[in-house]
């Protein structure tokens, strides 16, 4: 990108604004029409004589000649305006793709950067600057070469129009001008200093906020949080400091400003009202002189906003690209990867916290043993080998020499990417397209990236080479990805992820139907409905289920959306007419009053952070006090004199409710259960058509309940959830026998993992980073932080990792000589960081010989 605003623009977008430019120039003829047939209007139509008179060949009487200069004057107005129209549409386009432009060749330099000094970048000061601080960049250089042509010839032309009517009210109406232009730019200057100051704040503000984000953890074992808040609010008062500043002076302008333009007319009555008088200056021309200055303000008012603007806006463009000066253009992935002797090798390379340039190599095929106690260098050495360094000089070697396929770095906490199971597990072959998929708007898309300069890749394209990447096809992808998720102890977590998931219905209907025919096998087994009777609360249509939620039992059903919470429903018409009909709507809210009354009881003096308010979190702690204040009202004047979002929020309340979990008694039994039953059938009727409810149905498989839902078909009886495994164990053989464990695991491979992959725990994190690794049928694998001890486990686990391997290179770091047993080879640190390399213990040869080529190398 280039160092000045102005030089980006022209450089990506001449063409454009050029096509702004002639758009300006021909609405210029326009604007002095515009002038002059007011003025026509008023001395010709309506004061003139000499009647009828000849336009176009036409002789046209007094009023006929009015119309036709008014329809002239219409349709000189309506040709501005269209102008306007198509320069303020092309202007925000244009300035969309010039943003889009900006912020892709930031990403793009910042995902070019070397990791030593992406690591020392704030990734919330970044986001402030590619989003929040562009974005009004992008609002204003849409038009940034035609705006002040526009705006400065469109002030010239109504001012020239004035001097023609009058020279003395020309020079009047121009006087206050040049103390404007002289003054407001001065003013300006300081505003632009203290905005640079602005932004510097508001980025070290969102650095701080990030990194006491991240270090939520520590900041509450040290006690230390008051220090970080007082450290944003004083970077908070700062920033209210400069705004203060910002506020006095552009205001100060404006008042300018102001005073100018109101002063002109002044002026022009003073002196065009004696000229009249005088005889030496008609009505009408006074008339278009008083319209022409105030069309004049206008271009003036803009041009000094443009100047206002561009002072702004180009601050802000230096500023951020003084972030990225030292980021050249990232280099082009290369698509092969040259062959060398060993499958991992570093010579003379410069490594992080080394006293001097390394040399070293992991054989081919070999399993080679990292040996530093200190972590950090340990990584550092690593990280070199893999080919993560930027200046490190290093040959890599593969049987299949692709780049993707060389090397995979697995750190102690893999990366998991916001996404599916599966989109995670085959992140690493997402390399390049391989297959692109054709729709309707995939022209439009390549069109835009070619004008905004980014990449033609699409999303929606097949990235997943499967024979590149040393498969037969798809089919042996996911076969491999299912595979080492056994071996490497995933399947159990996988498949109760898979049992929690909701079936996509237009692509999983035949594993519906297939959990249908399950679900139907359990109640026609004697034992297992037995079985399923004692642990399930299974959805009866004539009984209530204490185990579900009071919505779920008086609708009986769900939302089909699994977004949207019944509480969600309770202020929508449709329900209330429903519940209303049905008799049953003030005895929802009075159930809500009097779970409120109970847990605000329950509540008192309690501490804030008690698991109690996890236990009965009904209704958030923060909203107590209105709930209180429900109450209050609800025991002056009754349920029924509650307001309408009043009586929602309490039936919201009643309907989360579920009586064998909270056990609070409001339900008296005998009484309220019989009356939602007795309303169920109402109910469901009124809501039969709506689509966003879906039905329990014992013959139908119930698209918003997870998989182990629909196969149970009820929820688990809270009192027995601690002694249901004989049953689930006998329902897992069923699944398996009918072979629907592997559709199940499948099904949970779709799962969404949440931002971060939040929903694992970081050994689940570990397996997943670790199976991605391999499922890439890399050459070599390097672990940094896994498997490095000589414990049993991770010496299973290097053997595993070696099988998985297939010939290719293993390498580990490890703290001590003994978490190198494993090893064919082993590359070691001492205290002062002097690298040696040799035989290991796995080789047959005595450790401190040479290297399994014959050699030993030292760096």
């Amino acid at each position: 990108m280039a160092e000045k605003m102005t030089t980006f623009v022209w450089r990506h977008s001449a063409r454009d604004q050029m096509l702004m430019l002639v758009l300006t120039l021909c609405s210029f003829p326009i604007i002095w029409i515009s002038l002059e047939l007011p003025k026509r209007i008023i001395n010709d139509a309506i004061d003139g004589q000499d009647f009828p008179r000849e336009l176009w060949s036409f002789s046209l009487g007094q009023t006929d000649y009015l119309i036709a200069l008014c329809a002239a004057y219409l349709a000189a107005i309506t040709a501005n305006n269209a102008i306007k129209y198509v320069q303020n549409m092309h202007r925000g386009i244009l300035g969309e793709r010039m943003l889009r432009r900006m912020r892709f060749d930031l990403f793009r330099r910042v995902m070019g950067r070397p990791l030593s000094r992406l690591r020392s970048t704030s990734p919330g000061e970044l986001v402030q600057m590619i989003s929040a601080e562009l974005a009004p960049i992008g609002d204003f250089i849409g038009a940034i070469i035609a705006t002040p042509i526009s705006q400065g010839g469109s002030f010239l032309v109504y001012l020239a129009f004035i001097l023609a009517q009058n020279t003395y009210i020309g020079l009047a109406a121009l006087a206050l001008y040049p103390v404007q232009a002289w003054l407001i730019p001065k003013l300006q200057a300081k505003v632009v200093a203290m905005i640079r100051d602005r932004l510097a704040n508001i980025r070290a503000m969102a650095r701080e906020i990030d990194e006491s984000i991240d270090a939520a953890t520590e900041l509450r074992g040290l006690r230390a949080r008051r220090w970080h808040m007082a450290i944003v609010s004083r970077q908070l008062y700062d920033n209210y400091q400069i705004r203060r500043r910002i506020f006095i002076l552009k205001f100060l302008i404006k008042f300018v400003n102001n005073v100018a333009n109101h002063l002109t007319p002044f002026f022009i009555f003073l002196i065009g009202g004696y000229f009249v008088i005088q005889g030496k200056l008609n009505i009408g021309a006074l008339t278009a002189v008083l319209i022409a200055y105030k069309d004049l303000a206008a271009p003036w008012k803009e041009l000094l906003r443009f100047y206002q603007d561009y002072s702004d806006m180009s601050a802000r463009y230096t500023s951020i690209m003084e972030n990225f000066d030292e980021d050249g253009e990232p280099e082009s992935l290369l698509d092969r990867a040259p062959v060398g002797d060993h499958a991992l090798e570093l010579k003379e390379a410069p490594v992080d916290g080394f006293p001097a340039p390394v040399s070293c190599h992991a054989p081919k095929g070999a399993m080679t043993a990292v040996v530093c106690e200190d972590a950090n260098s340990r990584s550092a050495l690593l990280q070199a080998m893999s080919g993560l360094v930027d200046d490190a000089p290093r040959r890599w070697s593969a049987a299949t020499p692709v780049l993707y396929r060389a090397a995979v770095y697995v750190p102690a906490d893999p990366r998991v990417f916001t996404g599916s199971i599966r989109s995670n597990l085959l992140h690493g072959l997402m390399f390049q397209p391989v297959e692109r998929v054709d729709n309707p708007e995939r022209v439009l898309r390549g069109r835009e990236a070619q004008l905004t300069g980014a990449p033609e890749d699409d999303t929606e394209d097949n990235w997943i080479d499967a024979q590149e990447a040393g498969y037969d096809d798809l089919d042996a992808v996911e076969t491999r990805m299912l595979d080492l998720v056994r071996r490497l102890g995933m399947e159990d977590d996988l498949y109760m992820v898979g049992l929690g998931c909701r079936l996509d219905m237009t692509r999983q209907a035949p594993l519906a139907d297939k959990l249908l025919e399950l679900r139907g096998s359990i109640a026609a087994d004697p034992d297992l409905a037995e079985m399923r009777r004692d642990f399930i609360d299974v959805f009866d249509a004539d009984s209530y289920a204490p185990n579900a939620s009071l919505a779920d039992n008086l609708f009986f059903g769900l939302p089909r959306d699994p977004q949207l919470r019944w509480a969600d429903f309770a202020d929508d018409r449709a329900v209330q007419r429903a519940l209303d009909e049905a008799g049953v709507k003030v005895m929802l809210v009075e159930v809500g009053l009097d779970l409120c009354d109970t847990l605000i009881s329950l509540f008192e003096g309690v501490a804030a952070d008690s698991d109690l308010f996890k236990r009965y979190g009904l209704f958030p702690r923060a909203e107590t006090p209105a709930v209180e204040a429900i109450l209050r009202k609800s025991k002056q004047r009754g349920p029924a004199r509650l307001n309408r979002s009043e009586q929602a929020r309490m039936m919201g309340i009643a309907f989360s409710y579920c009586s064998a979990r909270y056990r609070l008694g409001v339900m008296r039994e005998s009484e309220r259960v019989e009356a939602l039953l007795a309303a169920r059938p109402a109910v469901r009727a009124a809501l039969k058509d709506d689509p966003r409810f879906a039905p329990f149905d014992a013959d139908a498989y119930h698209p918003a309940m997870s998989i182990a839902d629909n196969i149970f078909f009820g929820p688990t009886r809270v009192e027995r959830r601690d002694s249901w495994q004989p049953f689930k164990e006998k329902v897992d053989a069923l699944v398996e026998e009918r072979g629907l464990r592997g559709l199940i695991l499948r099904a949970g491979v779709d799962q969404r993992l949440g931002e971060n992959g939040i929903a694992l725990n970081a050994l689940q994190r570990r397996k997943l980073g670790l199976a991605r690794a391999l499922i890439k049928h890399p050459s070599a694998i390097v672990l940094d932080g896994l498997a490095m001890s000589d414990s049993g486990p991770d010496q299973a686990l290097r053997a595993l990792i070696r099988d998985e391997m297939d010939g290719g290179a293993v390498i580990w770091g490890a703290a001590s000589e003994q978490g190198a047993a494993q090893a064919d080879h082993v590359i070691r640190v001492d205290a002062n960081g002097h690298v040696s390399q040799g035989c290991g213990p796995a080789s047959g040869s005595d450790a401190g010989s040479g290297g399994v080529d014959g050699g030993s190398d030292a760096g």
